[in-house]
């Protein structure tokens, strides 16, 4: 990304004409950039109070029309990252440093005769409606993004805790179980283990003998794992996926009550009791059950999934294009906007001043600076209409002419 700044200068004519001011204006100022001059349409004026309110409100639109600029250029380099040769942004079929000095007011979209709130106003509007239009297209692209690498990451495999909780029919590829015997009888029940791969001793040291259930009141406890039956599945870097067969629980006998009623005898669930002694021990035991048709489903959904992540990524590559022209043309006609009422507001009625669109040279921006403060100090000596220089921390960027200084990106 390269950035290219410009600055619109607007100075009065004091006597000449405008292609004199400009001339003067382009002289002093060739050694340290390059100079266009700007035509502005004959904006109509109103009051000095509605210049001063707009003058308030158009710096806070200029701010927020620039985030979106920014916004589309940033979303466009996220995207366009992961292809090769990919097209720079274009405005209006050119890139930003050819169309800066052609800028042309475009009279069919923004009507030169109305009254400049409801240009400003236009142009907020339009800008809003593709923020929000971004917003709902990058939150869309992310959340599919987001669910596409997920189930990639477990076809794949697992990735750290993420194991825990993925599908284990993604987890565990068919050929991993084919030949192992899942038991899921009426006492006892096959499952599966998520051990970290730093605890896989540990796993095996503990599993039959040190994670224990309870059995009986007053009977103390025992494991309910078979001894021998765990067996490893499967093993990426991060975790491994064992089997353990458990005892499921057992009935506990019946008996008489108060008033010689009988009392079912209740069930100890042996397996829950492990689950719950294995997780503190950073094992994650779950059952498992291959589901054939819920991996068939889960690969065709993320098929679908990819072909719309693709789909999406092309829409937003060609959205970006297409509404950066939009945004940034908008950006430079609220520029003007601003640089006409800035100039009626300090050089005052009739009319009578130029707007040039300077490009400084590389590292030359003090050295244009300082001959633009050279060849207007005499401004400052001046009553010109306006409001006084401001006595805060801004009044070092006081300049007796109007300047704004901006930048545009080349992606």
């Amino acid at each position: 990304m390269s950035q290219h700044p410009f600055w619109l200068v607007t100075v009065p004519n004091e006597g000449r004409s405008g292609d004199e001011t400009f001339e003067r204006l382009r002289r002093h100022t060739d050694e340290s950039s390059k100079g266009y001059l700007v035509q502005i349409p004959s904006l109509t004026v109103g009051t000095l109070d509605s210049l001063m309110a707009l003058s308030d409100d158009m710096e806070k639109v200029d701010s927020a029309i620039e985030v979106t600029v920014r916004k589309i250029e940033r979303q466009y380099g996220d995207i366009a990252a992961s292809r090769s040769g990919r097209e720079p942004l274009l405005i209006d079929g050119v890139p930003v440093e050819r169309y800066l000095p052609s800028f042309v007011w475009e009279h069919a979209k923004y009507p030169h005769r109305r009254a400049l709130p409801e240009l400003v106003g236009s142009l907020r509007t339009t800008v809003g409606s593709i923020e929000d239009e971004l917003k709902q297209l990058t939150v869309t692209f992310a959340d599919k993004t987001q669910k596409l690498q997920g189930l990639s990451r477990s076809k794949k495999g697992a990735v750290g805790a993420a194991a825990a909780s993925m599908p284990l029919e993604e987890l565990l590829p068919p050929e991993a179980v084919a030949d192992k015997n899942f038991l899921n009888t009426e006492y006892l029940v096959t499952m599966v283990s998520i051990v970290p791969r730093q605890l896989e001793q540990r796993w095996l040291d503990v599993y039959a003998t040190g994670i224990a259930a309870g059995l009986v009141d007053g009977e103390g406890t025992c494991s309910p794992a078979v001894p021998g039956s765990s067996e490893r599945l499967y093993a990426d870097q991060d975790v491994s996926v064992w089997s353990v067969t458990l005892l499921k629980g057992r009935q506990l006998a019946g008996k008489y009550g108060e008033g010689d009623q009988w009392v079912a005898g209740q069930f100890v669930d042996f397996v829950a009791a492990y689950v719950a002694q294995a997780k503190d021990l950073h094992f994650t035991v779950r059952p498992y059950e291959y589901d054939a048709e819920r991996v068939a489903k889960n690969d065709r959904d993320r098929e679908d999934l990819s072909k719309d992540v693709e789909r999406l990524h092309g829409s937003i590559l060609r959205w970006c294009k297409a509404h950066f022209s939009e945004t940034f043309v908008a950006w430079m006609h609220l520029k003007v906007i601003r640089a006409f009422v800035e100039s009626v507001l300090r050089y005052g009625l009739p009319v009578d001043f130029i707007t040039a669109l300077l490009v400084p040279l590389r590292n030359r921006e003090p050295q244009l600076q300082a001959s633009l403060d050279k060849m207007f100090g005499h401004l400052k000596a001046k009553d010109l209409q306006g409001p006084a220089v401001p006595e805060d921390d801004k009044a070092a960027e006081y300049h007796p002419y109007v300047l704004q200084k901006c930048f545009a990106t080349s992606l």
